[in-house]
């Protein structure tokens, strides 16, 4: 409908126009209940078929508590409660807590409705394959590189962003992380350098080996402009803060550098196409190369030369940051890829372990425990530390655990050494291996290395296989089956499957009020280590939260550690370590 204006009236603007035209807008009766209608069915279809399909299903409607999935968040205001109920402190002090607990609830709440999604389980599989074959996008995580190369998005965003130490970008950092957790320390020069010292103290020198994303060594698969360039990249902070820790007695193994070269030299890719880690053959020469810098600098005694044996192997996985595009399973835009690994044996032929009574000592996240850690896929005993191994012609122990390679394997270290676990006893060397996007994105948390009054008989690391040439710990005695009834007094937390590059991840959580099933009680309290995600999806215990009644079967962690040790794993958020003294058990559901 239009207006005839006064010829002296002032101009309309857009929105008085769009006011009068609304109105004077006629809308029949019907038609406005019709659409309304409509609005509203559109709406709530989604929560509706959502639900239907969970109280459909058994499994899921047990896992989740009886609440379906979009009224689960109902069940995070009694955890609140209880939360400040038994808080010590004043009354703002037991708000805040409640406070964090229910913003801990919350976005666990969005992160499980993500995953259990029906709309998402239909929808997001063949959409993100059209997008992939037809548009040649990712998505938040994985980008598409040339030539069939994936590249995973935080390596390309650490070269990309700004540098590290930059004043702006650290206070930034100080600010960030989740509301209800403590932020991350983003300095990695302040951890770096307190871990040297404290080592130094002990007699025991440090070698820092930041491992290269992808897009450092083969920019040109990611964009065509470095076709003819032999160039490295790296954060704009790099040489910054690898001349800080130098100056402070770090030493600093970069295998940028020494990538490239060996890309040039033998023509062959670095990296594996559809995932994040390095090839079998960079691991090699890293391996080679980093035994040379440890021999040139007489970092250890001599002693006898160690007689390894190897055998070659062939294996067949599908990439994890193909895994994190989370296509269809019949999808066939990428392959599985192929590798040949270099397994290390001991003498005897069998497959090379770690020992901890070595005087080396190497601490490392997946870029180690690629090609060791057999369920990775990519094979047994051909990794970083067997390489290295190998290449000094001496064992050597080794803490590995996948992501989070600026603080994880210090922390265990340290939880073990507060236990009692003396694994700095005869140390002359400890090599911190660690992804060089940490640096940019890892929490570089201060933590102390303190003793404990030792344990008799460590157990060995979280290296499978029999045992390594020189003379290990002996396991402790396997214990009765005990299988216990316990509340869930704080969960760890597990990420959303598909956001991180590994498939599976252990959880840790704060149990109280145990009741023996079977067996004798391990006391009132424990920590439990259980499955949090696998092979991308979540079990049940992740979805467990505080005041959740479970019946677990559990086992000394001791006794488990050679197995589940090496997988990402969850821990609670103890900064001061206040559950240090409580006994820690590996759990499975009791079926």
């Amino acid at each position: 409908m239009s207006h005839t204006l006064p010829p002296t009236s002032p101009p309309l603007s857009r929105e008085d126009i769009a006011k009068l035209e609304i109105g004077v807008t006629n809308i029949a009766p019907w038609l406005a209940w019709t659409m309304s209608i409509a609005f509203l069915g559109i709406i709530l279809a989604a929560p509706l078929a959502q639900t239907a399909y969970e109280l459909s299903n058994a499994r899921s409607k047990a896992a989740s508590g009886n609440w379906p999935g979009a009224l689960s968040i109902a069940s995070a205001l009694p955890a609140a409660t209880d939360v400040f109920q038994r808080t010590q402190g004043n009354v703002w002090q037991r708000v805040l807590a409640a406070n964090r607990q229910l913003l801990k609830n919350i976005d666990e709440y969005e992160s499980r409705l993500q995953d259990e999604s029906l709309l998402s389980h239909a929808l997001l599989a063949p959409t993100q394959q059209a997008l992939t074959r037809f548009g040649g996008l990712g998505n938040e995580k994985a980008y598409l590189g040339r030539d069939g190369w994936l590249f995973y998005r935080p390596s390309i965003d650490y070269l990309t962003g700004a540098g590290f130490l930059d004043p702006l970008t650290l206070t930034r950092r100080a600010k960030s992380g989740k509301t209800y957790a403590a932020p991350p320390q983003p300095d990695p020069r302040l951890a770096i350098v307190d871990f040297a010292r404290q080592l130094r103290e002990r007699g025991i020198s440090l070698i820092v080996v930041p491992a290269p994303g992808k897009a450092a060594i083969h920019p040109e698969q990611m964009s065509s402009r470095y076709l003819d360039s032999e160039e490295r990249l790296q954060n704009a902070s790099f040489e910054d803060w690898k001349q800080a820790v130098e100056q402070e007695g770090v030493l600093v193994f970069d295998t940028a550098g020494l990538l490239v070269e060996h890309k040039r030299s033998q023509g062959k890719p670095q990296f594996l196409k559809t995932d994040t880690h390095w090839t079998p053959a960079a691991v090699q020469v890293v391996a080679e190369r980093l035994g040379a810098f440890i021999a040139e600098r007489e970092l250890l005694p001599l002693r006898a030369a160690v007689d390894y044996q190897t055998r070659r192997q062939t294996v067949e996985n599908m990439g994890d940051i193909a895994m994190m595009l989370r296509l269809p399973e019949e999808q066939t835009l990428f392959a599985p890829e192929t590798a040949e690994i270099r397994q290390v044996l001991d003498a005897s032929g069998q497959l090379w372990r770690a020992d901890e009574v070595a005087d080396v000592l190497l601490l490392g996240d997946s870029f180690t425990n690629i090609y060791s850690l057999e369920a990775m896929q990519w094979g047994a005993a051909a990794g970083l530390a067997e390489q290295l191994s190998l290449a000094l012609k001496r064992p050597i122990d080794r803490i590995a655990q996948n992501d989070a390679g600026a603080y994880a394997t210090r922390q265990t270290l340290a939880q073990e050494l507060a236990r009692g676990n003396a694994r700095l006893r005869g140390k002359r060397l400890v090599i911190w291996e660690f992804a060089a996007r940490e640096l940019a994105v890892g929490d570089w948390k201060l933590i102390d290395m303190k003793d404990a009054p030792q344990k008799s008989s460590p157990p060995s690391d979280s290296s499978p296989g029999p045992t390594s040439p020189s003379p290990a710990a002996p396991m402790a005695a396997k214990s009765a089956e005990l299988v216990i009834r316990a509340r869930v007094e704080s969960a760890a937390g597990v990420p959303q499957p598909g956001s991180v590059p590994y498939r599976d991840a252990v959880t840790a959580l704060h149990l109280s009020s145990l009741e023996a099933v079977a067996g004798a009680p391990p006391g009132e309290q424990i920590v439990v280590y259980l499955w949090g995600m696998r092979d991308n999806r979540w079990t049940d215990p992740a979805r467990w939260k505080p005041g959740d009644a479970v019946t677990l079967k559990v086992k000394p962690w001791d006794e488990v550690r050679g197995k589940y040790g090496s997988f990402t794993r969850i821990e609670l958020d103890d900064p001061d370590f206040t559950l240090i003294e409580l006994p820690l058990f590996w759990g499975e559901i009791n079926q």
